[in-house]
């Protein structure tokens, strides 16, 4: 297998990528042949569509503020990966952890390097889209495969390897299952990445840093060449052994239940807490779109106390509600206020997707699943029945 790289000039906003690709080809005396697979830097493409985005120009939000604040971010690229992210799932200093577009990535993909000073690079709008593009102007009557690939590392290793975003001409990732082994085993789950390991062989030519080879010709490849044009596949964070099996507890709140939380910060103000002055507010949202909001009750005696979180509860069940999306916390409180074990136990008798935000009176959110703050609940399943 051979891996032939292209240098072009420097790619800028709006220059036409496949002729600067061609023009680098014929410098090389290269020629695309059948069963060549084009690999492609993703922020090369990005960078042609104008996916380039001068921080200057950015003006962060009071979420992006504190996020970055919290992550040691500038708050204008936290801005950028708000809005690119479909799921902000943590981080450390100087690093965000994201999903975006399926895709487990630190800071939405988001890159500094091999941009201007000043901007930073985005991933292309729909990496398979353009891969698609690119496969149709290059191809000519050839059979060639075109990969969008981007480099990220893996957990608890060090160093950078390839993944595709972006697949046309043949298929990203082939199912193994039902070959054998060396020992005449029949294989369960094997799937074989094809389009990252391609990337991380171009990756070696490609490089990292000033190389300027924006792309790679993969020849002689033991992969078929095909007319598929579908999807990376991906797997849901509940079904991926990695994030399935590390993923509990808060993550930050984006957004999805600001009105859910200013129901429950009006609910607060309604509390009946003479003895602490402790208030909290709750509401509740059903999946039939109604909210029902409480504050705490305080009793006298303290077992007969009754938290915002039971209190809306109890209304939606009174009034008929079996069925609940999400409930809103608020409290006056250093952090993100946390529902106490009999809340958590409360809400998990309603199912264990309910999603919980926590939110303090300075706008501190986090956001998780009732399933995430109370694991292993005891339920009716417990007992052997079937609610």
């Amino acid at each position: 297998m051979q891996v032939l790289g292209i240098k072009t000039d420097l790619i800028k906003v709006g220059d036409d990528l496949v002729g600067a690709l061609k023009k680098g080809m014929a410098a090389a005396g290269l020629s695309l042949q059948d069963g060549d697979i084009l690999v492609v830097s993703e922020s090369t493409v990005a960078t042609s569509e104008g996916r380039v985005f001068k921080l200057e120009d950015v003006s962060p939000g009071d979420l992006a503020c504190s996020l970055a604040a919290r992550y040691h971010k500038d708050p204008r690229e936290m801005e950028l990966i708000l809005r690119e992210s479909d799921e902000i799932l943590g981080g450390i200093p100087g690093v965000v952890l994201t999903l975006n577009k399926g895709f487990l990535y630190p800071n939405a993909g988001i890159d500094n390097s091999n941009a201007p000073p000043g901007y930073v690079v985005l991933f292309p709008a729909d990496a398979q889209k353009s891969a698609m593009e690119i496969r149709k102007a290059m191809a000519g009557d050839k059979k060639i495969g075109v990969i969008i690939g981007d480099s990220r590392t893996h957990p608890l290793r060090l160093g950078c390897v390839g993944v595709a975003l972006g697949c046309a001409g043949l298929e990203a990732v082939e199912d193994a299952r039902g070959q054998k082994d060396l020992f005449g085993r029949e294989l369960k789950i094997t799937r074989k990445a094809v389009a990252d390991n391609l990337v991380s062989a171009a990756q070696i030519v490609m490089g990292e840093g000033d190389e300027g080879i924006p792309a790679v010709i993969i020849r002689d490849a033991p992969v078929q060449i095909r007319e598929v044009s579908s999807e990376i596949p991906t797997i849901p964070p509940q079904e991926c052994m990695y994030l399935g099996a590390l993923r509990s507890g808060p993550r930050p709140y984006t957004g999805g239940y600001d009105d859910l939380i200013e129901q429950a910060k009006e609910a607060m103000n309604d509390a009946y807490a003479p003895y602490s002055g402790f208030k909290v507010g709750a509401a509740l949202l059903c999946k039939s779109g109604r909210i029902y909001s409480a504050g705490n009750i305080e009793n006298a005696s303290s077992g007969a106390d009754i938290c915002a979180e039971r209190a809306a509860v109890a209304k939606a069940i009174a009034s008929g509600e079996r069925e609940f999306e999400a409930v809103a916390v608020v409290g006056n409180t250093p952090d993100p206020i946390s529902p106490c074990g009999i809340c958590r136990q409360s809400l998990m008798e309603f199912g264990k997707e309910i999603q919980v935000v926590m939110v303090n009176l300075k706008g501190d959110a986090v956001i998780a699943s009732i399933e995430d703050l109370l694991p292993r609940a005891f339920t009716g399943r417990c007992m052997g029945l079937k609610i």
